[in-house]
């Protein structure tokens, strides 16, 4: 399925690279045991790789990548849903926002 510039770069960027790039500008200012919304993952795409209505029939591809972007934190212990709903920020995910280089130590973690 054709999708627009902006998408198929998303979907052709390494996972790894959009989670580490992405995790400071979505935790920021949050605390240990903070929680945010998950839906802030995918205001963060959709500022980095476009911005498609709402009502876009592809807006299920930012859909499907935030929760790629989602899984992958917590297959690395920085971040975990909730049983509500919302993102914490757990101890490594500490560790991820003061790193120098968020997507290399994202690649440690996994």
């Amino acid at each position: 399925m054709p999708y627009t510039a902006d998408m198929e770069l998303m979907l052709d960027t390494d996972p790894v690279e959009i989670g580490g790039s992405v995790f400071g500008a979505v935790f920021a200012g949050v605390k240990l045991g903070g929680q945010i919304a998950s839906g802030k993952v995918r205001k963060e795409l959709r500022a980095r790789f476009g911005n498609p209505r709402w009502s876009d029939p592809d807006a299920e591809v930012y859909d499907a990548v935030t929760l790629q972007t989602i899984l992958l934190w917590e297959r690395a212990l920085v971040a975990g849903r909730t049983y509500g709903g919302p993102l914490l920020l757990l101890p490594r995910g500490t560790r991820l926002l003061t790193a120098p280089d968020s997507v290399a130590a994202l690649r440690e973690f996994l």
